[in-house]
């Protein structure tokens, strides 16, 4: 599926709110300029500002009042100084729009009865953002100024293609997400999490995506785990097609799976351990490349990764059979480059389809 296709997913979502098929009433932004999200006078029936405003005070700080319809900016400037929380109702952010949310705990959430559609637009906020719900992005960026970026566990959609998320903070995914990632980044300045709250495991998959868990130069670190007390045994990130990721090490169960052309880096802020209790890493494709920083052995945290890097073609351990991967008397903790080799029947049968693609009964033919 390609940047079009996605494209087309959006106009047809933003086109169902505009037409009033989620929810009772919906409303385009036609103040000022940088006006006020919750000032109920600079929304309107109509995107020329010619129909009516909502009625009563349905836009109240949604700390405590979910907002319950359906809300379009589309390509103006909004500013909300207090906490913006969609319950039934949808907001969409239409090319070149912006929504700044400002102010000390004032977070967006956008819940599991909720749907969000961005294009080409930016969000930022002060504190915690989280979705769930019908969440689309196509372009644009989302950044975090202080705080988390969560993906809640009551998603019936997650489409990702082609957006930046800054979280100054952590990155984490908490169950289940049904859709797709592709052309993603996420910058992240802490950890990346992978948790079961409650409703299964997370089992991310990313396509042509960049993860940078050491965005900042951050010195608190850069693994990929669960980020709160507890393990994230049965969890795992696989990253595919032409992806990139650097981070210190993959730990507390959680699983890192290479595919395509993926290049990894692991260890690069603390040089520290690469895997950790029970975590593995595993390569499926020839294509994909570990790169690992060299490791201090001498750490009291340090961890021999190779039983826990796996060859995802045999099954085996590089601690079982090293002969299998590119470098076969790494040890452990000096810097390395890996890839796993073609199986030598494999080697064999390649050879033997171009002999037979360039010899001279072929050309007759």
């Amino acid at each position: 599926m390609n940047r079009k296709f996605f494209q087309l997913l959006f106009a047809c979502v933003a086109s169902l709110v505009a037409t009033n098929q989620f929810a009772s009433a919906q409303f385009f932004f036609t103040g000022p300029s940088g006006g006020d999200f919750f000032d109920e006078s600079n929304w309107n029936t109509q995107a020329d500002g010619l129909g009516t405003a909502p009625v009563g005070d349905p836009l109240v700080d949604s700390a405590s009042n979910a907002i319950s319809i359906d809300l379009i900016i589309d390509g103006d400037t909004v500013e909300a100084a207090g906490q913006v929380d969609f319950g039934t109702g949808s907001l969409t952010l239409q090319s070149g729009s912006m929504l700044s949310i400002t102010g000390a705990g004032h977070d967006f959430d956008i819940n599991s009865d909720s749907t969000f559609s961005l294009t080409d637009s930016t969000i930022e906020v002060n504190d915690v953002i989280s979705f769930e719900g019908i969440s689309l992005f196509s372009g644009g960026t989302i950044t975090s100024i202080t705080d988390d970026i969560t993906f809640q566990n009551d998603f019936i959609n997650l489409t990702i293609d082609g957006t930046t998320f800054n979280a100054q903070d952590t990155v984490y995914f908490d169950g289940p997400t049904p859709g797709s990632i592709t052309n993603a980044t996420f910058n992240v300045t802490d950890q990346f999490g992978l948790r079961d709250d409650g409703s299964g495991v997370a089992e991310v998959v990313m396509i042509d995506s960049m993860i940078d868990i050491d965005a900042n130069g951050s010195t608190s670190g850069g693994d990929i785990q669960n980020v709160f007390s507890g393990d994230a045994i049965g969890s795992s990130l696989t990253l595919l097609g032409a992806s990139t990721l650097r981070a210190d090490g993959v730990e507390e169960g959680a699983d890192l799976i290479l595919g395509g052309t993926t290049t990894a880096t692991l260890g690069v802020h603390f040089s520290e351990r690469v895997t950790d209790a029970g975590s593995t890493i595993t390569l499926t494709t020839t294509g994909a490349e570990l790169n690992i920083v060299a490791l201090d052995s001498g750490d009291v945290d340090y961890v021999d990764p190779r039983p826990f890097l796996i060859n995802g073609i045999t099954g085996l351990d590089y601690a079982t059979d090293p002969t299998t991967w590119n470098v076969s008397n790494w040890d452990g903790s000096s810097a390395v480059s890996l890839q796993i080799i073609p199986e030598p029947t494999a080697i064999a049968l390649a050879l033997g389809c171009m002999a037979l693609a360039f010899s001279p009964r072929a050309r007759r033919d």
